[in-house]
């Protein structure tokens, strides 16, 4: 009897110890769901090239993520929650947005650095002053997102600019998005190196750059 009784007394502790241990794994996946639902980068980047000759033939092509600089991040976030930031600044500020942000986000700039882009980038490692490869406003085209609570694309703004050179052989391994001509007054929104791209003169590179606004995924 003692002998079943010590038995029994085993099973209901190990039923028990069970039960517990499903319990503690039970609750500490509660904040697996949170993690799930997750939104993806408020604000990311695509951008893509293409080098063509002066009879259109495709001789290069380059798509890839680029770098949202510290910079665009903060410039966003003033611009949305506190217009009066959003105005002249300098980078060491600290307070206002680097450059005269009294024009868009919407000049191109080329180069042939090829040190990785960081977030703390402000410039270009080696910008391009060749005759046609110099920096120039893009064209700005909107797709609005269609959200409305349900799955949805992100609102999109593209960036576009067709850069032919009229100068000597050179390589294009770098790109960055600004908010004016000067690379020493304004600042730096995107940056991204890539493999180099030979570029000759009378040679087109069509550079799109494509920032997207929000994710696929609505959590209201």
């Amino acid at each position: 009897m003692t002998n079943k009784l010590s038995i029994i007394a085993l099973v209901a502790i190990v039923a028990v110890g069970a039960g517990l241990v499903g319990y503690a794994s039970s609750t500490s996946e509660v904040v697996s769901p949170a993690t799930s639902f997750a939104s993806s980068a408020l604000v990311s980047g695509q951008m893509t090239l293409e080098l063509r000759d002066n009879e259109g033939n495709l001789k290069a092509y380059r798509q890839t993520d680029n770098v949202i600089t510290a910079n665009g991040e903060n410039c966003v976030a003033k611009a949305l929650f506190t217009p009066s930031k959003y105005a002249t600044g300098v980078a060491s500020s600290g307070t206002t947005c680097v450059g005269a942000i009294t024009v868009p986000f919407s000049f191109i700039a080329l180069g042939n650095g090829t040190t990785q882009a960081q977030n703390t980038d402000n410039n270009m490692q080696t910008q391009h002053t060749i005759t046609g490869l110099e920096i120039r406003s893009g064209t700005v085209t909107f797709t609005n997102s269609t959200g409305l609570g349900t799955p949805s694309t992100a609102s999109i703004v593209s960036i576009a600019n067709t850069f032919t050179s009229a100068g000597t052989t050179t390589t294009v391994s770098e790109a960055g998005l600004f908010n004016g001509t000067s690379a020493s007054t304004n600042g730096m929104f995107a940056h991204k190196t890539f493999t180099p791209i030979t570029v000759n003169s009378g040679d087109s590179l069509a550079v799109t750059w494509t920032i997207n606004i929000g994710n696929s995924t609505s959590l209201n």
